[in-house]
């Protein structure tokens, strides 16, 4: 029963985290179609209703859709917590897991809460900002859980591609950050009486696209250090790719004056991007005597000097 659980676990944390990354798709499907008030209120969906009414038309419906993904992002996250307790107490994957499950749980109850505001606040941009932001640390949570489950030990690096990967780790962050902002400052407002940031959307943009090839330039070092073991090397070009698709769609949807399409497309290459930068982050492990690593199944070994790694 306890390896049933663990087969379990890797189910839900999979289902979790693409969840997690599809709920970004459809909150940008809403926001690209103008029915970020297709529900004008929150929690209801307009006074005296919590369901949308005929009258609100096809707004009113995306609008309500998406909010009832939120009940299934928590029923997983339930599910995910319910079990990681299980394979937690049989000693199959690290204690911290049912809490990083859990802690996905109140995540998902916190955006629920961000976008009633929103809503409440007529689209306000930098709380819708706020939104997206959240989704993206539920989709590193998600990250780890999923190498939790499956018991994946940290590839060893030199000590100063360990350290570029911490620094590419946080420009990542910043680049997510930044396009968050430059959204804020386009015309996709979710609604056509939303307000904007009144930030130029030239210079966010171009900010923006300079931090992008920042964080390329310093993935092809991190490629070049990796480039003689063929685990790390692997995980480094996956990241390198999601990176420069992202490029190409960013330019495109640029010059092409962001057509609906290219810009759900971007969105949904900053979720694959969110997970790749994840993944290098968590399985580019640091050389050094005398550390434990998760050896398969959850439960920790020991690692000869010069080839451990600090549990992040």
């Amino acid at each position: 029963m306890d390896v049933i659980s663990t087969r379990h676990l890797r189910g839900w944390a999979i289902a979790s985290l693409v969840a997690n990354m599809v709920i970004i798709w459809t909150g940008a499907l809403v926001r690209l179609t103008g029915s970020g008030l297709g529900c004008p209120t929150w929690p209801q969906c307009e006074p005296g209703s919590y369901v949308p009414t005929p009258e609100m038309g096809i707004h009113g419906a995306i609008e309500f859709g998406n909010r009832l993904l939120t009940f299934v992002l928590a029923g997983i996250a339930l599910a995910t917590w319910l079990v990681a307790r299980r394979a937690a107490r049989a000693g199959h994957v690290p204690r911290s897991t049912p809490v990083i499950a859990f802690s996905v749980g109140l995540g998902i109850i916190a955006q629920a809460i961000i976008g009633g505001i929103s809503v409440r606040m007529g689209l306000n941009p930098w709380i819708v900002g706020l939104h997206m932001f959240v989704s993206v640390f539920l989709i590193l949570a998600c990250v780890t859980i999923v190498h939790l489950a499956f018991g994946l030990a940290p590839a060893m690096a030199s000590l100063r591609l360990a350290r570029l990967t911490e620094v590419v780790f946080a420009l990542g962050i910043v680049v997510i950050a930044f396009g968050v902002v430059t959204t804020g400052a386009g015309p996709h407002a979710g609604d056509g009486g939303a307000v904007r940031s009144g930030l130029s959307t030239e210079w966010t943009a171009k900010v923006h696209a300079w931090a992008v090839w920042a964080l390329v330039a310093l993935t092809l070092l991190g490629l070049l250090w990796a480039w003689s073991d063929a685990r790390l090397r692997r995980l480094w070009l996956g990241l390198l790719a999601t990176e420069l698709l992202q490029g190409v769609i960013g330019y495109v949807q640029y010059f092409t004056h962001l057509p609906i399409g290219v810009v759900l497309a971007h969105m949904i290459g900053t979720t694959l991007f969110a997970a790749a930068l994840g993944h290098v982050w968590l399985l580019t492990g640091r050389e050094g005597p005398g550390v434990t690593v998760p050896a398969q199944g959850g439960r920790s070994a020991h690692q000869p000097a010069g080839t451990s790694h600090t549990m992040r």
